[in-house]
């Protein structure tokens, strides 16, 4: 019996148990009744023993197939995942064919691309801090393509590289090393980086998630031209000692499906100009918004946003199975166990929701509300 192998943390949450597995820094959402079987298990020094007591207890159960599920359950629960740089490849500046320059929060950023399908994956998102080029920039960048990587340097030593069709990956990682920069932190004080975006009134803040092509950033968008503020595009971070979620200066990308819905509302919205990264995502435009006054606020909910033609507009509670289903798989979350009790931690206090809607002044009257909820409390 390998007791080694059980959950680093585990918490109620509803009717749901949270693990948390270190070796694997992942998450298991499981019921009680499976957590009762799994107790037995850990408990149990023998097999022999373990059979016993789940006949005495389960008798529905056959015996060995329980087994055999939760041995493999934990099995894969505790696979690890590091994925660390094989090899230190040296910068190559004879890649700096497009130079571009940004001013965000007082600070000057410099990035390097090498053509322009590069330039795309960052670019077109912080176009709006676009600024003259200068001698003297605080931080450096470069980014290019070479035997089939995708390379990402700072300040001329490597972050990091992937399989260029992996883009994605090195999207997230220079984000993180441009919100470390700008907030003047370092990737260690983060508990993680959501997969959402997240909307304040200057008091609170609500994360919004959700799978591609639901509704999340056209929400955004909406509540964005109506008094709310953009906290956080897409990539939301959150800091480990306050548990705030910070600013993103990342404009908000736009699919091609929601240009007509935004177009009635967004005066400027058919200027933005069309980024087409591949055939798969499609056009996008990124609109810019107005940054919060502040660089941090706390987060009061997460909610789940599912667009739904003609429907109306429902806010309900949901379990926080079905929200770490959808949040989980595209967010970073620290590794570091603290950091890992800090988020099971934040999950327990705060509102979990699912939100269907069509109608933007219905669900932009709703989520006004829930802000007022919140700043009442």
């Amino acid at each position: 019996m390998n007791h080694s192998l059980q959950p680093t943390y585990q918490r109620l949450i509803g009717e749901y148990w949270v693990f948390w597995y270190e070796i694997s820094n992942s998450y298991s959402i499981v019921t009680s009744e499976f957590k009762n079987l799994l107790d037995l298990y850990i408990q149990a020094e023998t097999k022999n023993i373990f059979f016993n007591k789940l006949a005495s207890k389960f008798s529905k159960y056959d015996s060995i197939g329980v087994l055999n599920s939760i041995e493999n359950y934990l099995k894969d629960c505790n696979k690890s995942v590091e994925n660390p740089i094989n090899d230190i490849v040296n910068i190559d500046k004879t890649k700096r064919s497009i130079s571009k320059y940004y001013s965000i929060n007082d600070i000057t950023i410099e990035i390097h691309y090498d053509c322009e399908l590069v330039l795309k994956t960052i670019h077109p998102a912080l176009a709006h801090y676009s600024t003259k080029p200068i001698d003297d920039s605080q931080i450096s960048f470069d980014l290019y393509i070479k035997d089939e990587k995708l390379y990402l340097y700072k300040n001329e030593e490597l972050v990091d590289y992937f399989p260029k069709r992996d883009y994605h990956l090195i999207q997230g990682k220079f984000m993180m090393q441009l919100l470390c920069f700008i907030h003047n932190k370092s990737e260690k004080d983060w508990i993680g980086t959501f997969h959402g975006s997240t909307i304040t009134d200057e008091n609170n803040s609500i994360l919004f998630i959700g799978k591609s092509g639901k509704g999340k950033s056209t929400l955004c968008a909406l509540l964005a031209q109506n008094g709310l503020k953009l906290l956080a595009d897409d990539v939301s971070p959150m800091l480990s000692n306050t548990k705030h979620i910070h600013f993103n200066p990342s404009a908000i990308s736009i699919k091609a499906g929601a240009f007509g819905i935004l177009e009635p509302y967004i005066k400027t919205f058919k200027d933005l100009p069309e980024i087409e990264f591949n055939k798969h995502k499609g056009l996008i435009k990124y609109l810019p918004c107005e940054k919060p006054n502040k660089n941090a606020y706390a987060s009061r909910s997460i909610i789940i946003v599912n667009y739904k033609a003609k429907s109306k507009t429902v806010l309900e509670e949901v379990s926080i199975k079905v929200l770490m289903e959808t949040l989980i798989p595209d967010s970073w979350i620290s590794p570091n166990p603290i950091h890992a009790k800090e988020f099971i931690d934040w999950l327990e206090t705060i509102n979990l929701y699912q939100l269907t809607y069509s109608d933007t002044q219905n669900v932009t009257n709703e989520i006004s509300q829930l802000f007022q909820h919140y700043k009442s409390q």
